[in-house]
């Protein structure tokens, strides 16, 4: 057979082809032959990675040592080929052998290389029949049986792993040699062997035997069956037993020895073996009268198979029975031996029948055939070598432990003392390799044995799992205690769960113990029963028992003992049900208390009823630990990690200090909460930097919160805590780091300036509330960020943060849902600014609130995310009201718990903001809960309260200002139409409600965060309509808009495209020519268009002042699309939205010629109706309260009240405009004297002006210089100064207890209420403040913002009695009326000459304050006073033309004639142009009464005694005389009223002269001429005056001294 058929590959091909073109003819095909047969069944694998060349060599190799070995002989090559030396090369080491082919050589060769420890990576071993001529090999074949006359030979090459050392190569080839020869030795004498066995059975028949024929019947069976093929005969000797000296020797008989023994034979002569060197029971053996020695030799066999030789010794006796020597055969059992049942062998049979006889069992019983069957599966080598009575006490042992959870031990010696061979059984399901493992190294111990213990495992379908070990050693004479033995195994044998088992029914009792070993017996993994010990495993079972869905964390915190010594290393299970616990989630935690995890396992816990377990096992190291006994930390850090967990306890590094001080995770938090206040108030140190400094400083950290204990624990009854600062003072000397330092006295100043806390508060459960509130008083924090509020209060917890900012004991304003977590202090703080300005018309002081939440969900719905938002703004409420006082019964109540160290603070009420516009209803409901006195009162806007979109009453309010703008500018924007830009959509309350307050409303442009709306020439009805339809949808973004009535060219583009086309329309109305923009940039554009109207209805920060940067706005949002107050050409900004410009925006833009006001005084709408609800709730929740009426009754009264409330709260709006207008119509006429004012506030501590930018003096310089006047959104500011000031200052006994003054408490609220409910008014407990509060607007509105400021200045007045002549002058003179019959005629008449009409009432009233002041009797209070001075009024006012020369009353009606000119109605003119004149009556009616004269004759003598001695003609050159400051305005104002006192006097003088009845021209005359030289000097001094042109401040002086002394003359001569 060709090689290429055999082996079809092209590799072995090319091999062929090499043969075929390098050998010679002659010995090719023999060569192709001898390949054929070397190559035929190489693997695949084998032929991988060779090349042709290789594989030619090798066989060329093996060729040539073929023909070089003779018939008969061998050949063994070891050897490294290279391709130098050989030609051809490998990277193993190859061998090769020839050899005369016979049995075993394969085997034995292969077991060589394993016994040194060689790998063979290729072993090709083919028998060849060789066939030769002279010498040559002529052939080569397959070997096979029937050929003859052939040399068969066995050829084997092998690659080997590398040796490179020839001592290695030499060792191995003479190994190999050794081997080949043994194999040799044993095969060729394999049938003389046979046939001595043979013979020795034969002859056993006729020899001695002391023993029973049925012995040596069954001995000789047995060597018969092993001489049939059952043995493999390796060697042969007769030894012969001979008496010497009173001793035995045993000689061998070399001559006899055959297979391996002539190899000793060969080796020395050999002198016998003394039987007294045995051991006892080897020599007893050895002399027994048993005819077989059946054991197995202490050497393994080098032939065949690697086991130790079997050794079958047949003894011979002498007549006597003694025992003379022995025929002894070695070899190996054949497989069949041990495969076949005992009972077909002889001599087994044999043994196995009597033990099942001598058992005593009935045959065929259940135990019988247990017993057979434990007999015949016992070791086949056991059986042949054991004793009967050995085989019984292991039988009867096996049977007796079946299916009983047990370990046996049986030991047997070998009876020559070699070995122990101990069979070990113990049920399946404990048997594994540790236990073996752990029995070889016992038996090993126990036998004293140092060389390997050998085991065979044996498994049947029993229940048991048996092993046998051979346990050699150089005697087995000792004593066995098998007994101590098998408890060692048993110990060893014990499983982990057995000890479970007993821990747990130790701990817990049989009962329980037996269920939850039924549970989690097998319910841990292998590493976990590695790991940990049984006895840990009951507190971890027990922790596992403790989870439920509700709590699924459980954690043991400790110290193993290992470790109590090296006292940083600790331990943290923590048990988790269903799912893993993920590392990433848990080593940040386990950081942040100081811990450094260098160890985790975690296992998985599958319990018998199907539930999963994870335990995460750390080893960790601790810094810093408080308490030598970690015990002490155990509850305290695992309550703390389990808040974490739990996120009740936030994440970060102030978790180190539950184990560095011995405080809790509760105690801790109160540090985070200032940190994070810290924060807040623009602390300049982070956090993390915080927690650096208390991680260095524990002891410090731990001071403070007991400082903090000490000054708020409830329980505790001293409070002092001068023992705190001393130690933490003593303790500062240690702090190196200034900023350290630094953080540390920031706590102090905190803590001293916390009033208020609930710590020691529980909730509901039981258990401490999950959020921490702090009543501050920010005064007392050092580098608080301007303005500082009276009060505030900090809520902190993991979930929420928020504070509340209050500007004095009654104060509102809305709370916001920010989302600004790092800064919405900076924010809040912003909005409570603009609310103190905003709440100047209401009772209130401003207040705002701003929360965050840190837990938003990132997954789920727009409901998830704003469900957290309500939880969120729960608790922040809670933590509002759990430290506010309650009023109950009218008395003040402290909160539960709370430490108060601050007075009385009752007054809390919140309202909806940015984000919370739905919440009051919770707010209320939590309010109700707590029992608040305020109850649904408490925020504003709810359910039961008024609803502001439905109203309206924000746009509303702010377009009163639109409106007022738009007169101004002389167009009524209700008749007329306008073009309009706006800001949000009309889903929103302010947008939608404004953008339909006017049908000539042409929005032609609008935008929110998402869409951009354009209509550039649009309809106003029909986009009236539209707009309409949108707003009563439920929810509408411009989307719905209709777009088929859009004007062509417009359109709804959406702000995240890339891109808008501008149609001619937009370019047109953009003035552009740009095809495209983008949207911010169209938005711009926009912002900048020429257009009526900007209204803001939305949300954002849209106009800056140049001057100011994006990053000082704050709202980042909008930054792209912002534009300078220069750039925005809109002719009105009206502000329904907060923060719609920035106020130097709003200043750039005004002095650029806009107009708008400001945010706060737009929209005060809202916060004024808000304000009204709570005061009209407070006053009817008591009423309820009293029985006198239903809450339904009272919610429908509030109802029917709504128009009502919206006309007070339009009327607040309207009057706050006009006052600002009023002000602004003399422009920088009255600069000198806002400036005073702004003084005048700095002075009183009540303005920062940079923080209200308001100009610099330098500033304020310039525009006295150029005549530039405070803008509208300047003069806002100050006007909400004045009215802020002003509450504070008149909220006194004084005021609010006036008789006169309580009647603003009743005009304060609807009619409704006036009408039924006046007399339960006194007792509303913001009596005081509504009253004040209402006075301070009246005031500001109608005399200005500086009215009080200058009576002060001019009179030196308190403020309480500038406001009481202010109301005597308003109601003496119907300021009311005459005001209204003036604002009645908006859009009828030119604005200008409105507001030029106010300003002549204001100047005039405040001159008859003046008058009040200086004048008034004191002993009279206002309706005494009023009921004095109106009745004179109103006849003067019917009937004064009259009492006046002609010339004078002509000048009146020329300037009522004026007015009239310009659309005032006649009557209105009149009173108008007579008021100045009127204000004589306040003179006339003192004189009537001090003269006992009836107006009439007074008035006339009054008139026109000042008409005929130029009294008139001089006030009026008074009035006239320009002033340059301050002291000259005081002069003119002392001229005027001395002119006033001393006409008054000369009237009184002339009125003396006359009856009972005379004429007043009559007396006037008379007197006149009786006094005409003392009137010369005084018309002579007249006659100077009006020859000049200007006049000098002496002058008046000393004209007014001369008519003084004319006064005194007259006087005296009476």
């Amino acid at each position: 057979m060709a090689l290429k058929d055999a082996m079809p590959s092209v590799l072995l091909e090319n091999v062929v082809t090499l043969i075929h073109a390098k050998v010679p003819n002659t010995q090719a095909k023999q060569v192709e032959q001898f390949a054929t047969c070397l190559y035929a069944h190489m693997s695949k694998d084998d032929l991988n990675a060779r090349n042709d060349s290789d594989l030619y060599g090798a066989v060329l190799s093996q060729w040539n040592a073929l023909n070089k070995t003779s018939v008969g002989e061998g050949h063994i090559r070891v050897f490294n080929p290279s391709q130098s030396k050989h030609g051809w090369q490998s990277s193993h080491s190859i061998i090769e052998i020839i050899q005369p082919d016979m049995p075993f050589l394969v085997d034995s060769v292969g077991m060589a290389l394993n016994r040194l420890g060689i790998t063979a990576h290729m072993m090709l071993h083919t028998p060849m029949a060789i066939e030769r001529h002279d010498g040559k090999v002529t052939k080569v074949s397959y070997s096979s049986d029937d050929q003859h006359n052939v040399d068969k030979v066995a050829v084997f090459l092998i690659e080997i792993d590398r040796q490179s050392s020839d001592a290695d190569i030499k060792a191995l080839t003479k190994e190999i040699e050794s081997v080949i020869d043994d194999v040799g030795a044993a095969v060729n004498d394999w049938e003389a062997m046979s046939q001595k066995l043979g013979g020795t059975i034969a002859e056993l028949e006729n020899r001695p035997y002391p023993g029973t024929k049925e012995e040596l019947s069954e001995a000789k069976n047995f060597l018969s069956y092993l001489n049939d093929h059952h043995l493999t005969l390796l060697g042969y000797r007769r030894y012969d037993l001979h008496k010497v000296e009173g001793d035995l020797e045993l000689i061998a008989d070399k001559s006899t020895s055959l297979g391996l023994m002539t190899k000793s034979a060969k080796a020395k002569t050999e002198t016998g073996l003394l039987l007294s060197n045995f051991s006892a029971s080897a020599r007893k053996e050895a002399l027994d009268s048993s005819l077989l020695v059946l054991t197995k030799s202490s050497e393994k066999s080098r032939v065949h198979r690697p086991a130790y030789v079997d050794y079958i010794g047949v003894k011979r006796f002498d007549e006597q029975g003694n025992v003379v020597g022995e025929d002894r055969f070695i070899g190996l059992y054949a497989s069949n031996l041990y495969n076949r049942s005992p009972r077909e062998i002889p001599l087994l049979a044999q043994k196995v029948q009597r033990v099942l006889d001598n058992s005593g069992l009935t045959p065929r019983s259940h135990d019988y055939k247990a017993l057979m069957h434990i007999l015949e599966t016992l070791p086949r080598d056991e059986l042949i070598q054991a004793s009967v009575e050995q085989l019984a006490s292991i039988a009867r042992g096996v049977l007796e432990m079946q299916d009983r959870d047990k370990l046996k031990l049986f030991v047997r010696k070998d009876g020559f003392g070699r070995f122990f061979s101990c069979l070990v059984y113990v049920s399946k399901d404990r048997y594994n390799t540790k236990l073996r493992e752990d029995t070889q190294r016992i038996l090993a111990q126990h036998f004293e044995s140092s060389e390997d213990v050998e085991f065979t495992t044996y498994f049947s379908e029993s229940t048991l799992a048996r092993t046998h070990y051979i346990i050699k050693v150089d005697n087995n004479n000792m004593d066995v205690d098998v007994a101590a033995i098998e408890n060692n195994l048993t110990e060893a044998a014990r499983s982990w769960e057995d000890k479970l088992a007993s821990a747990v029914i130790s701990a817990q009792g049989e009962e329980l113990g037996n269920s939850l070993i039924k549970r989690y017996v097998d319910a841990f993994p292998r590493s976990y029963k590695e790991d940990v010990l049984p006895s840990s495993s009951v507190v971890d079972i027990q922790h596992l028992e403790e989870l439920d869905d509700d709590h699924k964390l459980g954690m043991l915190f400790y110290q193993p003992q290992e470790t109590a010594l090296n006292d940083n290393k600790v331990r943290l299970k923590l048990f988790h049900k269903d799912e893993p616990i993920h590392l990433s989630d848990v080593l940040p935690m386990l950081e942040n208390f100081g811990l450094r995890v260098i160890n985790e396992r975690p296992y998985e816990v599958k319990t018998a009823d199907g539930a999963t377990y994870w335990i995460l096992d750390f080893l960790m190291t601790t810094q810093n630990v408080a308490s030598d006994d970690l015990a002490d930390s155990q509850e305290r850090f695992q309550t703390a990690l389990s808040q974490v967990w739990k996120k009740e306890l936030e994440d970060d590094g102030f978790n180190r200090l539950v184990l560095s001080t011995g405080l809790t995770g509760r105690e801790v938090s109160v540090l985070r909460a200032y940190a994070k206040y810290m924060r807040q108030i623009d602390s300049t140190f982070s956090q993390a930097y915080i927690e650096e400094t208390f991680s260095s400083y524990p002891q410090i950290a731990d001071l403070l919160v007991k400082m903090y204990i000490r000054k708020f624990n409830p329980k505790l009854k001293t409070r002092t805590l001068n023992k705190f600062l001393e130690q933490i003072d003593l303790r500062l000397e240690d702090v190196s780091s200034l900023d350290d330092d630094r953080i540390i006295r920031r706590y102090l100043d905190l803590i001293n300036a916390t009033n208020r806390t609930n710590f020691y508060q529980v909730a509901d459960s039981g258990l401490p509330k999950s959020y921490i509130s702090f009543k501050f008083e920010p005064a007392l924090i050092p580098e608080m960020p301007k303005p500082l509020p009276k009060y505030e209060i900090f809520v902190y917890s993991p979930r929420v943060e928020g504070v509340h900012l209050r500007g004095g004991k009654v104060a509102r304003g809305g709370l916001r849902w920010s989302d600004r977590r790092e800064d919405f202090r900076t924010e809040v703080l912003g909005l409570v600014k603009a609310q103190q300005v905003k709440n100047t018309v209401i009772v209130p002081v401003g207040a705002k609130g701003g929360f965050v939440c840190k837990q938003l969900p990132t997954e789920g719905n727009r409901e998830a995310f704003f469900a957290e938002g309500q939880e969120c703004y729960r608790l922040f409420i809670r933590g509002l009201l759990d430290i506010s006082d309650n009023i109950i019964n009218g008395d003040v109540i402290a909160p539960e718990n709370v430490v108060r160290h601050d007075e009385d603070d009752p007054y809390l009420v919140v309202a909806a903001d940015k984000g919370t516009a739905t919440f009051s209803d919770i707010a209320n409901e939590i309010a109700i809960e707590y029992n608040f006195w305020l109850g649904d009162a408490f925020a504003s806007g709810g359910s039961n309260g008024y609803d502001h979109k439905k109203m309206g009453i924000t746009a509303r309010g702010a377009w009163e200002s639109v409106k007022r703008h738009f007169r101004e500018m002389g167009v009524n924007c209700q008749t007329t139409d306008f073009t309009c830009l706006a800001v949000g959509d009309m889903a929103g309350d302010v947008f939608g409600n404004g953008m339909l307050l006017s049908k000539h409303t042409r929005l032609v442009a609008a935008f929110n965060h998402m869409h951009i709306f354009i209509d550039p020439n649009p309809d106003a009805a029909t986009s009236y309509v539209e707009r309409e339809r949108l707003f009563a949808l439920p929810r509408s973004s411009w989307e719905d808009y209709n777009q088929e009535l859009i004007s062509k060219g417009g359109g709804i583009f959406l702000r995240s495209a890339k891109s808008i086309p501008l149609s001619a329309e937009m370019k047109k109305m953009l003035g552009t020519q740009k095809a495209s923009m983008a949207p911010l940039e169209l938005l711009k554009e926009l912002l900048k268009m020429q257009v009526d109207l900007i209204w803001n209805g939305g949300i954002g920060t849209y106009v800056k002042a140049t001057s100011e940067t994006h990053v000082e706005v704050g709202d980042r949002a909008n930054d792209a699309i912002r534009v300078n107050g220069n750039e925005v050409q809109a002719k009105i900004i009206g502000e329904g939205g907060n923060l719609g410009c920035t106020q130097l925006g709003r200043i750039e833009y005004c002095a650029n010629g806009g107009r708008m006001n400001t945010d706060f005084v737009d929209n005060v709408g809202g916060v004024d109706c808000s304000d009204n609800e709570v005061n009209i709730k407070i006053l009817l929740n008591a009423l309820v309260a009293d029985g006198e009426m239903t809450l339904k009754q009272r919610n429908r009264l509030l109802e029917d009240m709504t128009d009502e409330v919206s006309r007070i709260v339009l009327q607040d709006c309207k009057d706050q405009t006009r006052t600002i207008s009023v002000t602004q119509v003399r422009g920088a006429e009255q600069l000198k004297e806002q400036i005073r004012f702004i003084h005048y506030l700095e002075k009183e501590g009540k303005l920062d002006r940079a923080l209200e930018f308001l100009p610099n003096e330098d500033e304020l310089a310039d525009r006295l210089v150029n005549g530039k006047s405070l803008t509208r959104p300047e003069l806002s500011v100050l006007v909400a100064y004045a009215k802020m000031v002003l509450k504070e200052q008149l909220l006194t006994s004084e005021i609010t207890e006036d008789s006169f003054l309580s009647q603003l408490l009743v005009e304060y609220f609807p009619k409704q209420l006036q009408e039924k409910y006046t007399a339960n008014m006194a007792s509303h407990p913001l009596r005081g403040e509504i009253i004040a509060t209402s006075l301070a607007n009246e005031l500001v509105n109608d005399m200005g913002l500086n009215f009080v400021q200058r009576m002060q200045d001019e009179t030196g007045a308190s403020v309480a009695e500038a406001a009481i002549c202010y109301t005597m002058a308003r109601e003496v003179f119907g300021l009311a009326d005459l005001t209204k019959s003036i604002t009645d005629l908006n859009g009828v008449i030119p604005a200008v000459v409105q507001c030029e009409m106010l300003h002549q009432l204001r100047r005039n009233i405040r001159r008859a304050s003046r008058w009040f002041m200086r004048h008034r009797n004191r002993n009279l209070n206002i309706e005494q006073t009023i009921a004095f001075f109106k009745p004179v009024f109103d006849e003067l006012k019917a009937s004064v033309h009259q009492y006046m020369v002609n010339e004078e009353v002509e000048g009146i009606r020329a300037e009522s004639n004026a007015l009239i000119k310009e659309g005032v109605p006649e009557d209105v003119a009149m009173v108008v142009a007579n008021v100045s004149t009127l204000f004589s009556a306040l003179d006339i009616a003192q004189i009537c009464e001090s003269e006992n004269k009836p107006v009439p004759l007074v008035a006339e003598t009054y008139f026109k005694l000042g008409a005929s001695v130029d009294l008139h003609w001089f006030l009026e050159q008074i009035s006239a005389q320009p002033v340059s400051n301050h002291w000259q305005a005081l002069a003119r104002a002392a001229f005027r009223e001395e002119l006033d006192w001393q006409q008054r006097s000369l009237s009184s003088v002339v009125l003396r002269t006359c009856t009972e009845s005379c004429d007043a021209n009559k007396i006037i005359s008379e007197w006149i001429g009786a006094n005409q030289s003392l009137l010369e000097r005084w018309f002579h001094m007249l006659a100077d005056f009006k020859t000049s042109q200007s006049h000098e401040f002496a002058k008046f002086s000393v004209a007014l001294r001369e008519l003084n002394l004319l006064i005194l003359h007259c006087e005296g001569q009476k």
